[in-house]
């Protein structure tokens, strides 16, 4: 599978003025590609992360998933890909916080094809990856900020997804927690998976030899 931009730009308009936050992004990823991208507060990163992953369609440019244009999706089969194939790691977690783990991890099954009586199994697997097996009962509201992170990563794993997009996913852990959080998403990590890392922080958050692209005022390089 093979994801690629081809001249991608979004403009934000208000009030009839227009601001640039991308701007001619021409970039591909392929099956085993691990990628991060840095580049300062508002460069366009996680504009970014929201067209890779169908969140936004409001770019102009080409978008192709396996050689398709991403604007030829129907609703529904838009709705499929972002479930199935994509999966988002945000850095302030976006749970139910009145709810507990089992809950949380369920949500993406609800909108998926995984037949109910499966839910419970793939929510177990995904809860033992992060840790978390004996969690499954509890409140998020009473789990600690690092709990909470592998949680996000659990829900965001349960579907087996094969492109992980991470906007900032450990930016406000401590290094202890920092350091689980990446073995958990770089374990899942095989030939036929892409990630996509966004940044401030590039040494501490790399691992091995990705590759590097650098977002500055909503325009690409590599490096």
């Amino acid at each position: 599978m093979k994801l690629l931009l081809e001249n991608v730009s979004r403009i934000y308009e208000s009030d009839g003025n227009k601001t640039p936050a991308l701007t001619e992004i021409s970039v591909s990823f392929r099956e085993g590609d691990q990628v991060m991208i840095t580049g300062e507060s508002g460069a366009g990163k996680s504009t970014l992360l929201n067209i890779i992953g169908l969140l936004d369609r409001g770019y102009q440019g080409h978008y192709f998933i396996a050689g398709k244009n991403a604007r030829e999706y129907s609703a529904k089969e838009e709705a499929l890909m972002r479930n199935k194939m994509f999966s988002y790691i945000f850095q302030e977690y976006a749970l139910l916080e009145s709810e507990t783990v089992y809950d949380n991890v369920k949500v993406p099954l609800l909108y998926s094809d995984v037949p109910k009586k499966k839910h419970r199994e793939y929510i177990e697997e995904a809860l033992d990856q992060v840790g978390l097996s004996g969690h499954l009962r509890k409140k998020v509201k009473h789990l600690s900020g690092g709990e909470r992170q592998r949680v996000a990563i659990a829900r965001a794993l349960v579907n087996k997804p094969r492109v992980i997009l991470a906007d900032e996913p450990t930016g406000s852990l401590d290094s202890k927690n920092r350091r689980l959080v990446l073995d958990i998403i770089y374990n899942y990590l095989d030939e036929t998976k892409i990630l996509i890392f966004v940044t401030h922080d590039l040494e501490k958050n790399r691992r091995g030899t990705q590759r590097i692209l650098h977002l500055h005022q909503g325009r690409l390089s590599v490096g």
